[in-house]
């Protein structure tokens, strides 16, 4: 078993990185109480901000600037609203994209004491529905490019809050029709706190649960429960690996609905950093944005940053103030830490964790320059095993499967009929890897994905990587499919660039390509052609839509 440092790693890391200590007596004077009354939780990084740099500016989205002053009398002004619609326990669904109508809801939920579900923006009317249901929530915060998704029979006795109105806050060019609505705007709450003056918050506010949804390509997404951080030790293994500092000014393309885009949140708000952030991603948007507001860092995933590479060839926008690119959310391959170095410089540092264990390990840019292929350090405080199918360890450098657990592992799910795949007290993150002679994590594939041709395994991912090299590519997808002979076989998925090169691509040639880089059974038996490939907001393709 690994087992990485806890406790002794956190401080050293909060100190190093400015987030204890940057703004003097006065913040380490209000810290105490309002760790003991909050905990870390967004409604805990606004009320620091508040104390200690209130008229910084918290966030720029696509409404505007707003300060941590602002920012946290609007959070509590919703909290107030919400503890008058006379509900015994607050249980707040938010299905937002990226903005303060996502931000403003997770704070209001540390200070009114409620538990909140960070819906998928992607779930169908009839997902909705189950997760409604399943998770008893009572009351709702959407944009209003969901109220047509709204299972509307079960809603008579639920209050629906709109977080972004587009006719008012909107930029004109969304690529979406509003439905028609009465709902109250969450706006316009926010706006008159006179009218909740004599409503008082909780001195020390219930701390209920936080549940992510999966990405439920069918059924009913699973909800993840998980409770408020006490004191998430994995945190010192992200600010020592990734050059994350207080006063920052910071983009976040990664979805804020799901865990890494959460986490990023609460990470920079508790740097006290500037949050610029869009509820649609459009490549040359965010590489504007990093040369006029000269941005230190971005999080993100791999498909974002791709496509802002393929969007500016002639590097027409300066980036050269990026300090970092924080990546996770998907694999990262060697030809894409080679893109982003000859665009951005040595700057990409990876994060891997999932929706259910959240953060696993972490690799510095020297270490994913040194070696693209790894996942990193061992998260701080977090237990690690690599077994095998007969449930017993690997030895090192061999593959098996990955079980971990830390402090901000999941607790369950919200249908108590599924079960979390564990051993010895450890949680299967899904994945097949090793640990190298470093002691560092490499991640080679879903445990899932994982096929045999002809008694040889074949991870899909493997065939990506080597078609990502591939001149005329400009995006593609592997996985296994059903074979008569050999039972399973790999098919790719391919979208070509618009010049020569990926004009002049065949099935033969693509498969030529594969069996020069690796063994013949991962050689693809169909090669399909797409305009374009089925991802989630989080960047993940969408087999079901291939």
């Amino acid at each position: 078993m690994f087992q990485a440092k806890g406790v002794a790693e956190l401080v050293p890391a909060l100190v190093n990185s400015g987030i204890i200590g940057a703004h003097g007596l006065k913040a380490t004077a209000v810290l105490p109480a309002n760790l003991a009354r909050y905990r870390l939780t967004t409604a805990r990084e606004l009320e620091q901000g508040y104390a200690t740099c209130p008229e910084r500016i918290a966030l720029i989205d696509d409404t505007g600037a707003i300060s941590y002053r602002q920012l946290r009398n609007d959070s509590q002004t919703l909290a107030k609203y919400l503890l008058t619609l006379g509900l015994d326990e607050i249980r707040m669904g938010v299905m937002a994209r990226n903005g303060r109508g996502i931000v403003t809801p997770m704070a209001a939920k540390g200070y009114a004491g409620a538990s909140i579900y960070l819906l998928n923006v992607n779930s169908s009317k009839e997902q909705l529905a189950g997760s409604i249901k399943e998770c008893g929530i009572n009351v709702l915060v959407i944009d209003d490019e969901f109220a047509g998704r709204m299972p509307t029979e079960i809603l008579d006795d639920i209050p629906v809050i709109i977080g972004f109105d587009t006719a008012s806050q909107g930029t004109g060019n969304e690529p979406y029709e509003v439905i028609e609505h009465n709902y109250p705007l969450m706006k316009d709450i926010v706006a008159h706190p006179e009218l909740l003056r004599d409503i008082k918050l909780p001195l020390f506010p219930h701390h209920g649960m936080i549940v992510l949804m999966s990405s439920g390509t069918t059924g009913i997404p699973k909800g993840i429960m998980r409770n408020e951080p006490v004191f998430p030790v994995v945190v010192a293994t992200l600010m020592g690996t990734i050059p994350w500092r207080a006063d920052q000014k910071v983009q976040i393309t990664a979805s804020m609905f799901h865990t890494w885009g959460w986490a990023a949140v609460n990470l920079g708000l508790g740097a006290r950093n500037t949050i610029v952030t869009h509820r649609l991603f459009n490549p040359e948007t965010v590489l504007d944005d990093i040369e006029r507001y000269e941005l230190e860092g971005m999080v993100s995933s791999p498909v974002f940053y791709k496509e802002m590479i393929q969007a500016d060839p002639e590097k027409k926008y300066d980036t050269s103030t990026l300090g970092f690119i924080a990546s996770a959310g998907n694999a990262v391959s060697p030809q894409l830490v080679k893109d982003v170095h000859e665009r951005f410089g040595p700057i990409l540092c990876n994060a891997y964790g999932s929706t259910e264990l959240a953060l696993a390990s972490a690799a510095t840019a020297e270490q994913v320059a040194k070696d693209p292929t790894t996942a990193g350090k061992i998260a701080s405080g977090t237990k690690l095993r690599i077994l095998g199918k007969d449930g017993k360890e690997k030895p090192r450098g061999e593959i098996g499967e990955i079980f971990l657990f830390n402090e901000t592992a999941l607790i369950g799910y919200t249908n108590p009929d599924k079960q979390v795949k564990k051993n010895e007290g450890l949680v299967s993150i899904g994945d097949l890897g090793f640990i190298d002679e470093d002691n560092h994590l490499h991640v080679v594939g879903r445990a899932d994905d994982m096929i045999i041709v002809g008694g040889e395994n074949v991870h899909p991912q493997s065939v990506i990587e080597v078609l990502e090299e591939m001149p005329g590519i400009k995006d593609v997808h592997a996985q296994g499919v059903e074979d008569e002979d050999t039972f399973a076989r790999v098919a790719v998925w391919v979208v070509r660039n618009g010049d020569e090169a990926g004009q002049s691509l065949t099935d033969e040639s693509i498969r030529d390509f594969v069996r020069d880089n690796l063994a013949d059974h991962s050689v693809p038996r169909d090669v399909h052609f797409r305009d374009e490939l089925p991802r989630n907001p989080t960047g993940k393709v969408v087999p079901r839509m291939l």
